[in-house]
Order: C-alpha cells, then structure tokens, then sequence
C-alpha cells in the first residue's frame, strides 16, 4: 500500500515537473496543455474513486504551488474527478479508438478548464472574455491533442 502511494506521489509530482519545466513553454498566449490533467484522467481510468480524488488532490496542490494558481487547480481538479469518474472507461476492460480517447480527453478537459476559469473569474484573476473562451476551447484541444498522443506511443 505505501510503495503504491509512493508511487502515484512519484508520478504526481513528475507530471507537474513536467508541466512547470516543458508544456509551459509550449503555449500559445494562455493556451497551453495541462499534462497533469492527462496523467490524473489515466489515473481515474486505472484506480477508484477515493485514489483518484486524493491524486486529484494532490496535483492540484502541487500545481498550485508550483505554477502560482493560489488555489485554483486545487478546487477544480477535484470536482472535476468528482463529476466524470463514473463517465471514464476502464483502460483494462476495453481497448479505445483515437477519436474515443480524444472526445473524452477533450470533454474531461473542457470540463476542467471551465471549473477552472469559473474559478479564476470568482477570485477575480482572468478579467476579460476573450481569455475566457481561449482557454477554455484552445487549451481543451490541447490538452486532448497531447493525451491522445500519450495513448497512442504508450502501447508502442
């Protein structure tokens, strides 16, 4: 159980790494892909439900603290693990089409971005409307773009 939790603290804190040292920089204005968000939708597909929350948890800590969010993937992560866990396949019960992983990677994603831009509206950090739908559409393609290319190579 502890090598288990060590393991998913491991991948957690890879996945924000990963997030504040590379898929920062490659964004376009505030479109960018949320790499940690892909690593938490294959932990809902892999886990239950109470891990998958902790894990959402945890990544939306680390990410805040790291990229400087003050609260807001900590709030918005969680629910979102809250809401679609029951809409997210089983990776062991079935083998997945692209455009399947990718209609559920962008939905989950676009789910994600608009808690968290409700959010960032609430706390007063986003201001004008044009980010608003930017990131909600373009980093929602993103993101799903870049999972599904993490889906295809994993098997290869």
């Amino acid at each position: 159980m502890k090598s288990e939790l060590l393991k998913y603290g491991v991948i957690g804190l890879a996945a924000v790494l990963l997030q504040m040292l590379i898929f920062n920089h490659l964004s376009y204005g505030p479109v960018q892909a949320d790499i940690a968000l892909v690593a938490l939708i294959w932990v809902i597909a892999t886990q239950n439900r109470t891990t998958a929350i902790l894990f959402a948890a945890y990544v939306g800590l680390l990410s805040d603290f790291f990229l400087d969010f003050w609260g807001l993937h900590l709030m918005a992560k969680p629910l979102t693990t809250l809401l679609v866990y029951r809409f997210v396949p089983r990776l062991e019960e079935s083998r997945l089409f692209f455009m399947q992983v990718f209609l559920i990677l962008l939905g989950i994603s676009a789910v994600h971005n608009l808690f968290f831009l409700l959010a960032g509206f609430f706390a007063q950090i986003y201001q004008a409307g044009h980010v608003f739908l930017q990131i909600l559409i373009g980093s929602s393609f993103m993101t799903a773009i870049t999972g599904s290319i993490i889906y295809i190579l994993r098997d290869n």
